[in-house]
This record gives C-alpha cells, structure tokens and sequence, in this order.
C-alpha cells in the first residue's frame, strides 16, 4: 500500500481548531498498539489528518455528552458503538479498506479528489455516524424511524453547516456507499432486508440529497445521475429535506 500516508489532507485548515485539554471536553481518545505494517500506516494517516481535532472541537461545540465517551483505535470489531462501555471502536482496517477502495476506483483521475482524501472525509463521517448513536443514547433523544439514517444525518449536517470544505467530504462518504454497492450482486439477502442498516445506494443517494438540498445553486448537477422526468421532484424533495433535518438535528445540537 505504497503511498497510503504520504499526503494526507490536513484538515485543520478547514476549522478554526482551539486547544482542548481532556477536561474542556466530553470525548477522550485512545489507540491501540498497531500490529504490521498496514495497521502503521493506518495509525499515521489518523494522526497526521487533523480529524481527531475537528472531531473533538465539532463534540465540543454542538454535541457535548453528559457521561465522557471513548473512541478507541485499533478495536477488531466496528465501526460501532458499544452503548455498554460508551465507546465508539474504530478499527486500522476500516482506514485500509476505505483507501482501497478510492484508489481502485481512481479517485483522484475520476472524481479530482486523492484517495487520502476520501479516506479522511469517510473516517470523520463515519466518527460522527457513530458519535451519532452514542449522542442519541446518551441524550435520550427519540428517534422515528432507523436510528442509522438518523446517525447518518447527523454525521452530513455537521460536515455541511461547519465545515469549510464539507459539502465536498460529505460528498466522498457518499461514493464510499457506492463503491461498496458497486462490489456487491445485484440481489440482496435476506439478512441485508432485515438489517439496520438501509441498503448502500440508498445511503449513498440520500447523502447526495442532504448536499444537493443545503445548496441547490453550488450543486446544481449533482444529482443528474437521477432520471430526468423523476429529478426535479426529487431536487424539490431534497431542499425540504435537508432543511426539515437540519432544523431537527439543531434542535438536539449544543448552543
């Protein structure tokens, strides 16, 4: 995996990041020894992408938790939230795999992006995803309908409102649900039908609502990919829905 940290974006510049010692704020983080060279590599791109400090200063400002939550790096299992120990587990191998997938489809040739930089965007989206459920649970926050498009939501209304650049991050989490659809058959099993989760080009079309709706003017093609007599409804869609979800996530949000 020649390449994997050797340019990693540093978001930093896209938020004004204050220092926050552990006791200014409710998320406290942790890594795991890494174990071979991929688990390295991994660990390195974290550090030197600047997302532990946004994802810490986005906790402090607008969803501060009551009991400290734990992120831990390394875990085997996760991404996930383990409402027992309050932890979110995030594991090397969910870096690795998101930086193979940008660059097997040649990200930066087709999309103008770097595969470090899809892999960074899907990291912090997926931070948040997961912070999401860790809010709702510690909040006791009610939640109508799949609570994983809700932490879903909450991941793209965050990056969108307080990120300079995040309307363009949100939109690689997105092709990250595509491209893992892309490797998938064209049916689906049983357990998929049943799952929490709803289906990867559900989530990835969705998010692409959320973006397209917070700014119809700046992405006025992206959703062009939808079919013509079915698009302006669904554009229309999108506007109220990024602005229903978005008034609704603020009002759970830290002032």
């Amino acid at each position: 995996m020649k390449g994997f940290c050797t340019a990693a974006t540093l978001l930093l510049t896209t938020l004004t990041i204050s220092p926050l010692s552990a006791a200014e704020n409710s998320i406290n983080i942790s890594f795991l020894e890494p174990q071979g060279e991929q688990e390295i590599d991994a660990k390195a791109l974290i550090q030197s992408s600047g997302v532990n400090d946004i994802f810490l200063e986005l906790g402090a400002e607008h969803f501060q938790f009551n009991k400290p939550l734990e992120l831990q790096y390394g875990s085997k299992d996760g991404p996930l939230y383990d409402p027992e120990a309050h932890t979110v587990h995030m594991p090397y191998e969910f870096v690795t795999s998101s930086f193979n997938y940008f660059s097997k489809n040649d990200y930066e040739k087709n999309y103008d992006r770097t595969a470090q930089d899809g892999t960074v965007d899907i990291l912090l989206h997926t931070l948040l995803h997961e912070a999401a459920h860790a809010y709702i649970a510690d909040q006791s926050i009610p939640i109508l309908g799949k609570e994983e498009d809700a932490a879903d939501n909450f991941a793209a209304v965050l990056m969108l409102n307080y990120l300079e650049e995040g309307d363009t991050m949100t939109i690689s989490a997105a092709d990250l649900f595509a491209f893992e659809s892309d490797d998938k058959p064209d049916y689906y099993q049983v357990d998929e039908y049943i799952g929490e989760h709803s289906f990867d080009l559900q989530r990835y079309f969705t998010t692409l609502c959320l973006v397209y709706g917070s700014d119809p003017e700046k992405h006025a093609n992206l959703l062009d990919e939808v079919e013509k007599d079915y698009r302006m409804e669904r554009k229309d869609f999108c506007v109220y829905q990024f602005d229903v979800i978005n008034a609704n996530w603020h009002h759970y949000f830290s002032q």
